[in-house]
């Protein structure tokens, strides 16, 4: 059954109307970065000028509004088509200008960051509207380089990590498989296979997870040692930058304390507990011990398929009930031809919104097969896309938020759509979305903090002795257990799982984040529904901020503190209290 998304593709035009068109502006580009590099090149002269000051910060804004204008139609070509020919020369040839470019300016970075304090303090009140970018930039001063040695890391980058990192893409986005399903044989890609773990048949299930988790295992060799490669790499940087752990270079850019992760982290953990729970509740209810494969079964005998339309409709119902103006954002995403939903055979697996600076318009990206995670997920990468969009009025070096705050939008779009969902689905399709909604939010928290033990565990091996695929899969299946408990039965394949986690290779420790950002999102629903004073105004201010403050600045009007353990344990106490017991009560 077609679910009307087959159509449903994104128009690129608004970005570049040919390959000649963006090879022209990245060869300006990269022309233009070597005379800001001329010009500009003797800092001490130019911050000691007000006017110099403010020519120079302004030219480097625009310049990076230009390289995230061809990155991201670059990417975006590549997304939709991993394995054509073109779509990768394109790609490749604009990572050599982005790489030739950001060697260009990677000198007015660190000398902001190394700049006296008696000048930096004289140099803020001109620039005022970068105030942020410059107080970040020297967050980062005991742990920079020289400018050849940036330079140095920046082009090794293109042929090391990067390298490794396309190369996984590439080789797991080719990924296909063969299946028969409904008596009829057919191929179908990754994103495909893993949306039948919600198949009503248990075999079915164990099958896809069997197919899906072996064939990045016949790939070992290759994952291990590109895995190897990207966390070696990760953790010798951050070593000669003088962090703490490898993980400190990711909270100093996420702009949290290493003790606010470990907080997190641990109290996450301790909520273990909950997952555990549910899924013995979820086996009652289905009367079976259940296994890994069967985590995302559907509980009760309903299979509600959406049509695209049907999608359409309610993800623009629940922003339209919380505000007209999030409402009309996001019509012009559907109108506008801005998202990419058909599921092709080369895509890109997986789902994201990208929005690279703010003179150019956000793009999602997503594979709808019609099951009510598309439309909580087409719901979740909308959410970002009006983050893109309120946060376009910063200037591009404060537009983008750390990974921190990136979920925020994107996870209080499903929180908007899970209560929809509660007073709009018929009373028996009640129970299987609670079911469906608990294990969401368990692989966001629980799930996503599991990776990060993970990859805290495989990092620390790896950087002493190297790791083989199967010690990394011992590793992994210690933390499933710990994570699950004696609540489910343990298919052997799941152990491989990792190899398959895209963010472990791409963004390193990446994935505390979506943890952090539901248990934060949670906290902001509960004041919504409370009836906070003036928190629709509040919400829009904290996503028109952007990057332009820290964290913690932008959750003060809201009383959060992030380092408080019972700021992020009042999460699990809101989604035990209705949600879990709902569940238990039924």
């Amino acid at each position: 059954m077609e679910s009307g998304s087959e159509n449903v593709v994104w128009n690129l035009g608004d970005l570049y109307s040919s390959v000649e068109d963006l090879k022209k502006d990245g060869e300006k580009l990269l022309e233009e970065s070597k005379s800001f590099h001329q010009k500009f090149s003797d800092t001490q002269k130019v911050f000691e000028d007000r006017n110099l000051t403010r020519l120079s910060i302004d030219t480097l804004s625009d310049l990076y509004d230009k390289l995230g204008k061809i990155s991201q139609y670059a990417y975006l070509r590549f997304a939709e088509n991993t394995v054509a020919d073109e779509t990768k020369k394109i790609l490749a040839w604009v990572e050599n200008i982005e790489t030739e470019v950001q060697s260009n300016l990677i000198f007015y970075n660190l000398a902001i960051s190394k700049m006296p304090d008696e000048l930096f303090e004289k140099v803020k009140p001109s620039i005022t509207d970068y105030k942020h970018f410059l107080e970040s930039s020297r967050r980062f001063k005991d742990h920079l380089f020289s400018e050849r040695e940036e330079q140095l890391i920046v082009h090794k980058n293109s042929t090391g990590t990067n390298a490794f990192v396309k190369f996984y893409t590439q080789l797991t986005s080719t990924y296909r498989f063969r299946i028969k399903l409904d008596g009829k044989s057919q191929t179908i890609n990754g994103s495909q296979l893993r949306s039948l773990r919600t198949h009503p048949d248990p075999k079915i299930r164990e099958m896809v997870t069997s197919k899906l988790f072996k064939k990045y295992r016949s790939n070992a060799l290759e994952i291990e040692n590109a895995y190897n490669a990207v966390a070696k790499d990760y953790d010798v940087e951050s070593k000669l930058r003088n962090y703490p752990s490898p993980i400190s270079m990711r909270n100093l850019d996420n702009e949290v304390s290493d003790n606010v992760v470990e907080t997190l982290v641990n109290v996450t953990t301790k909520n273990n507990s909950l997952v555990a729970r549910y899924y013995k509740i979820k086996s009652k209810l289905m009367n079976q011990k259940l296994k890994l494969s069967d985590i995302y079964a559907p509980v009760g005998d309903v299979q509600r398929k959406f049509t695209w339309n049907e999608a359409k409709d309610i993800v623009r119902k629940a922003f339209y009930d919380f505000d007209e103006r999030f409402g009309k954002i996001i019509d012009e995403f559907f109108e506008k031809r801005w998202i990419h939903a058909s599921p092709m055979p080369a895509k890109e697996g997986g789902a994201f919104c990208s929005y690279s600076t703010p003179k150019t318009h956000p793009y999602v990206l997503l594979t709808f097969t019609g099951q009510i995670k598309d439309v909580m997920t087409l719901g979740h990468e909308l959410g970002h896309g009006l983050h893109g969009v309120l946060s376009s009025k910063q200037n591009v070096l404060q537009y983008h938020t750390p990974l921190t705050m990136a979920e925020t939008a994107s996870t209080f779009a499903e929180m908007l759509l899970m209560d929809y969902f509660l007073e709009k689905l018929p009373k028996k399709e009640i129970l299987p979305f609670i079911a469906s909604k608990l294990e969401d939010l368990f692989a966001t928290m629980n799930r996503q903090n599991m990776f990060t033990r993970f990859e805290l565990r495989a990092h620390e091996k790896i950087s002493k002795e190297g790791a083989t695929f199967e010690e990394l899969s011992d590793i992994y299946n210690e933390e499933l257990h710990e994570m699950f408990g004696d609540s489910v039965e343990y298919n052997p394949e799941f152990r491989w799982e990792w190899s398959s986690v895209p963010h472990f290779f791409h963004t390193p420790f990446y994935c505390y984040a979506y943890d952090f950002a539901q248990l934060l999102v949670i906290s902001l629903y509960a004041k919504y529904k409370s009836g906070m004073n003036n928190f629709k105004q509040k919400y829009v201010n904290l996503l028109s901020a952007g990057g332009s403050d820290s964290p913690e600045k932008l959750l003060e009007p809201f009383g959060i503190s992030l380092s408080d353990p019972s700021f992020w344990q009042g999460g699990f106490d809101y989604i035990e209290e209705n949600l879990l017991k709902r569940i238990e009560r039924s």
